[in-house]
This record gives structure tokens, C-alpha cells and sequence, in this order.
């Protein structure tokens, strides 16, 4: 059974020895985000001891709660060694039966309500993240949930926000996402956009909201579906959203249109393992935080660099994966085994059914919702590749393709604003909604024309591997291996 709540997966990580304690003082400045980085791999962190945040209304910090593949399976009630692929498979088949919330009158989120002039946001524990961030983010691993004036869906997205005063929250926020298209109709209204900001809910809820679904969801749902059970949701003070009734805090305000409210947000350490830019942008007005009694405040640190991937480039990897390869399915892709997303490409591995295929996959790719964000370059190869080996695909790219023929570009595709190759006068996402941005698939499969069925190759359409050796050979010097001396 899947556990529920942040404090149920506190206690459930530190039963199965996946949690570690710090009550070492650390310093919020930088210091707490270079050990939260250099664990990455290991337990999740629990710090207890935060410089200026020993008698703050929040004294904890809890970090690195899905930076490994098993404890991303026991969020989802699997077992620790489930293989990656039954995983993204277990993923793929629960965001098919979501599971709608249960609206309730109240919940633990509602024991404390803080409004006005009471509004600090740094009695929570923020962290300084990395040295040349423009201040200290408070939206890392938080989801911001916003209405659709129109249709009244709700979204639920994971949006960074950095602390721009003590009631003030300034957001990166890109009009191609789903909450810039919610503000894009409270601009047309000229209305403030109302804004819940949800701090330490079930960490499935931003496993969801930084998931790139190629229409708008229900992620309340979608996540019931990944838990198999429903979410319980309670409805703000000051507003008609709602949140998680077990979440640690929520903050409520209103986002305003009007761009002489603006102010200065980053730069920030992005998940491409840059700084992302400054620039004036959106500001939430908080009116009111609610929060449980002692809550802990859930965090993120940013930027993937050699040998590190941050949290969620880990688990969106995971989610993402799953969402590709629901998508070829219902685009009518056949023949997809497997896929694996790493930071930098997506590679997918088929089984060849028609000349053309491999270009079919890249093409259904760019053409979602889904490539919008994190997908840059796909690398398709055929069913006796090991994806999960680098060397295995360079193998591909080097004897199965022509540069001439299989490297193919999609130009000026919607891309990511923090796409580094992109122009920088081409990046400001309030302009542009999304930054203009060049697409490549590597193709390399092999060409049914260029290399045709071969008699002389035993049926096949390339040589065989002279690696290969006969079946009988390999188990002889298998057993014999010690007598060899080894």
C-alpha cells in the first residue's frame, strides 16, 4: 500500500533505513543545498537544526525524498527492487485509471491560518540554493495551483518562486504552460489570477504537477491514480482553489496582471545545471498562509551537472518516459519496447515494421505537448540495442546511420526558455510564450533500402557481430574458466 501524506512518508522512509536525521546546525545560506547535493544517491535528509530557524514558525527542512529509483517505487507501494522498466510501466498503467478526490470540510492544513500583516514568508526555513541566485526560493518542490476562468479546471503545476518581500512570492512564469494559458485569460479579463501555492503535500502531488501532459489534466486525479487511493482535498480561505487537506502549508494570494507590479525574479540554478536569467516578473500578493502545527517545509536543489541529477530532472525522467510512450501509443506508433530519458536525449527503442518508422516516432515526439519543456534530441534504434547502454546506442549511431540521411531537423519547434543554445534576446517568455527552438532526431536504425535482406548474412540485413562466438565454445570456456587459472 502506497503511503499518504509527507509526514507518513517521513516516518515510512526512516523505518526502511532511507532516511538520515542531520542535528548538526546548518546554515540555510548555501550550506544546506551543498550537502542535500552531495547525498544525492543516498538517504533522504531530514534537517533538524537550521541556523535562524530554531524558533521560527518552521524549524525542519526535508529533502531527497525521490532521488533514488526504489524509494520513487515505495512512494507508489512497490516494492524497493522493481526493475525500471515495470515501473514506468506501472506508471503508464495508473495515470489510465485516475482517481478522483474526496472534497472534505477540513483537514490538518487548517490548524493554524496566518492573514494580513502576520504574513512572513521566512518563518519557513528557505533556502539560498546556489551562490549567484537572485534570493532565496521558496518554490522548489511546491506545487502551484491556479482555476481556468473559463472552464474552472484546475492545475497543479511545480513553478519556481523566489521570496521578494515578506508577503511576496515573483514567479517564473511561461505563458505555453498550462498556468500561463489560465493567466493569459485573467490578462484578457483584467483580473488578478488567484494563486495556492502547496508546500509539503504527498510527494506524488509534484512528481504530477512537474509532469508534461500534453492537455490539461487533473492531477488530483492522476495522482489518486498513481496512489490507488483518493486524494482528500480542502477549499482555501481566501479563495475557491483547492489543496491537499494533509499538506504542511499552503500559501494563498493573487497573482496580478499588470506588469508595473512586477518585480525582479533569479536568477536561479536551473535543472540544466545553469543559472536561468533575471527579469521582471509576476508577483503573488500572499493574503494568507494556513499550516499544520510544526510544519515542515519541503524543499529542492536544483541542477544537474557531472555525475549529479537533481531530484526532479530524476523523477521526471521516470514521468516522462511513461507520458512518451503513452503518447505513441495513442498517436498509433506500433512497435515501441522501450524508452529511456536521460538528461539530453530520449532515446526509443522499436521493433522496425516499415521503411520509415523510426521517423514516424520522432516526428509523433515533436509534434506533443510533451516535447515543449525537456525534449530536445531523440535517438531511435532498433530491438537488439541495449538502451540502457551507452555504449550499446553509440554502437547504432556510428554503424546504422548517414549523417546525410538520418540526422533530421524539425526547425523552430516550441522549445524551453532556458534552452541555453537558444538566442538570448529570443528567451523572454512574457514576448515570446516559449523560445523558438530547433529539433533533431538521430534515426538510427537501420535503412530497410541501403541494407536489404542478405543471404550471405544468415537472413539478416547487416553482418554478423565478430564478437559472436558459437554457443557450444562460450559454455566450454565457461566451465573450464578456473582450470584457466582466472
Amino acid at each position: 500500500m502506497a503511503v499518504k501524506g509527507l509526514r507518513e512518508w517521513i516516518a515510512t522512509l526512516e523505518g526502511a533505513g532511507e532516511l538520515k536525521r542531520i542535528t548538526a546546525q546548518v546554515d540555510w545560506n548555501l550550506e544546506l543545498a551543498e550537502i542535500a547535493r552531495r547525498s544525492h544517491g543516498g538517504p533522504a535528509l531530514l534537517f533538524e537544526n537550521i541556523k535562524d530557524h530554531r524558533h521560527t514558525l518552521s524549524t525542519r527542512l526535508f529533502i531527497n525524498g525521490l532521488s533514488s529509483f526504489p524509494r520513487m517505487c515505495m512512494m507508489l507501494g512497490l516494492q524497493k527492487d522493481t526493475r525500471y522498466p515495470d515501473l514506468i510501466k506501472a506508471i503508464r498503467d495508473r495515470m489510465k485509471n485516475p482517481v478522483q478526490p474526496e472534497i472534505r470540510q477540513t483537514g490538518a492544513v487548517k490548524e493554524h491560518i496566518i492573514r494580513g500583516d502576520q504574513v512572513d514568508l521566512l518563518q519557513f526555513p528557505v533556502p539560498k540554493w546556489h551562490p549567484l541566485d537572485g534570493g532565496r526560493y521558496i518554490d522548489t518542490f511546491s506545487g502551484t495551483v491556479t482555476r481556468d476562468p473559463d472552464t474552472g479546471e484546475m492545475n497543479f503545476g511545480v513553478y519556481r518562486g523566489m521570496v521578494a518581500g515578506k508577503d511576496k512570492i515573483s514567479k517564473l512564469l511561461q505563458p505555453h504552460q498550462h498556468w500561463g494559458l489560465h493567466y493569459q485569460k485573467y490578462q484578457r479579463l483584467q483580473r488578478e489570477m488567484p494563486v495556492a501555492v502547496v508546500h509539503g503535500a504527498d510527494d506524488i502531488l509534484p512528481f504530477v504537477g512537474g509532469s508534461a501532459f500534453s492537455h490539461p489534466p487533473d492531477e488530483y486525479a492522476i495522482a489518486g491514480g498513481l496512489k490507488q487511493a483518493p486524494l482528500a482535498l480542502v477549499k482555501c480561505e481566501t479563495n475557491d482553489l483547492l489543496v491537499p487537506a494533509d499538506a504542511e502549508f499552503v500559501v494563498e494570494g493573487r497573482l496580478s496582471t499588470d506588469e508595473a507590479s512586477f518585480m525582479t525574479e533569479g536568477p536561479f540554478g536551473e535543472f540544466t545545471g545553469y543559472y536561468g536569467w533575471s527579469r521582471k516578473r509576476p508577483v503573488i500578493q500572499v493574503d494568507c498562509i494556513t499550516h499544520r502545527s510544526d510544519p515542515i517545509f519541503r524543499g529542492n536543489v536544483e541542477g544537474a551537472g557531472e555525475g549529479v541529477v537533481s531530484e526532479s530532472v530524476f523523477m521526471g525522467n521516470a514521468s516522462l518516459s511513461a507520458l512518451v510512450w503513452d503518447h505513441l501509443e495513442k498517436a498509433g506508433v506500433p512497435g515501441v519496447l522501450d524508452l529511456r530519458m536521460r538528461p539530453g536525449p530520449l532515446t526509443v527503442k522499436i521493433r522496425k515494421m516499415y521503411a520509415g518508422h523510426g521517423r514516424q516516432v520522432g516526428a509523433a515526439i515533436f509534434g506533443s505537448w510533451l516535447s515543449k519543456e525537456f525534449l530536445k534530441w531523440v535517438i531511435v534504434v532498433d530491438e537488439d540495442i541495449d538502451i540502457r547502454d551507452m555504449n550499446e546506442i553509440n554502437r547504432a549511431i556510428r554503424d546504422r546511420m548517414d549523417p546525410k540521411d538520418d540526422i533530421v531537423i524539425f526547425p523552430a519547434m516550441g522549445g524551453c526558455t532556458l534552452d541555453l543554445a537558444s538566442p538570448s534576446e529570443l528567451k523572454d517568455e512574457m514576448k515570446y510564450g516559449a523560445t523558438p527552438q530547433n529539433k533533431m532526431l538521430f534515426d538510427a536504425t537501420i535503412d530497410w533500402v541501403k541494407h536489404p535482406v542478405r543471404e550471405e548474412y544468415g537472413g539478416r540485413r547487416f553482418p554478423p557481430l565478430s564478437t559472436e562466438t558459437l554457443p557450444e565454445i562460450k559454455d566450454l570456456v565457461t566451465r573450464r574458466w578456473k582450470e584457466y587459472g582466472f
